[in-house]
């Protein structure tokens, strides 16, 4: 940032908290409105790779060259916040952005919502989802591209399905799934399916009413998924799980 915008952000954010704004220290940097685009479009500077967000990214580029739209800035709550900024914009119209980001910093520190989703998984999701990125690319080079790309496509369609009232860290049910497990197992399927045999039960089984499992209903499915689907392997597991996290983030 140039050393006068850099001089204007301290002037401002000292003017700020003379009227009575709090907010955690800030972190400026103009970029290219080509970044911006870009991060904007994928929620953060560096997340991991998905095409639905390339999908977002044509759809902004061509809003932005009809004229249809024109991004000042891009923020990130957090202890430091991040702002980045358009070099394009002139010093007056990026004076009024800092001033409009302390305004977003104030409400993001204090607002319960942002508060609760801050304190679940800390105060640093942009070095957090880096680390995200850098374990599905080391996936992708693993397991390789496509099937990396089947599970991200799993779970962000259910990045939105999170509860956020248990919280990101939240304990395995009490009961174990072992009966529903048994009934669900491929034999069981197998053996159900023959002519005859749709009500018939497997030798030894109970001929008490199985308990229901999940015990509630569960709204918390990229947890559920994570925790419970027998078949999943370990770094599907935690594909599920930094989807989630993030969607901790954004829900706010």
């Amino acid at each position: 940032m140039s050393q006068s915008l850099e001089q204007i952000g301290l002037d401002l954010e000292e003017l700020g908290r003379g009227l009575g704004l709090d907010y955690y220290p800030l972190q400026f940097e103009e970029v290219p409105a080509s970044f911006m685009m870009e991060i904007a479009v994928y929620g953060l500077p560096v997340r991991m790779p998905h095409w639905s967000f390339g999908v977002r990214y044509i759809y902004q580029l061509v809003q932005h060259r009809m004229g249809n739209s024109r991004l000042f800035e891009v923020v990130f709550p957090g202890n430091p916040g991040r702002a980045y900024l358009a070099k394009g914009n002139s010093i007056p119209e990026n004076t009024l952005v800092i001033a409009h980001v302390l305004g977003h910093a104030d409400f993001s520190k204090h607002n319960s919502l942002f508060k609760r989703s801050q304190e679940e998984i800390g105060y640093r999701i942009v070095e957090q989802a880096a680390g995200h990125a850098q374990r599905i690319s080391a996936a992708i080079e693993e397991h390789g591209q496509q099937r990396v790309e089947r599970v991200l496509d799993a779970a962000l369609a259910l990045e939105a399905h999170v509860d956020t009232f248990k919280g990101v860290r939240r304990e395995l049910y009490s009961a174990t799934p072992a009966a529903a497990a048994a009934e669900s197992s491929g034999f069981a399927q197998r053996f159900h399916a023959l002519p005859g045999e749709g009500s018939a039960r497997l030798s030894g089984e109970s001929d008490g009413e199985a308990p229901s499992f999940p015990p509630s209903p569960e709204h918390d499915l990229l947890w559920f998924i994570a925790n419970y689907a027998p078949d999943m392997e370990g770094w599907e597991r935690d594909i599920f799980l930094a989807v989630r996290e993030e969607s901790f983030y954004f829900y706010p």
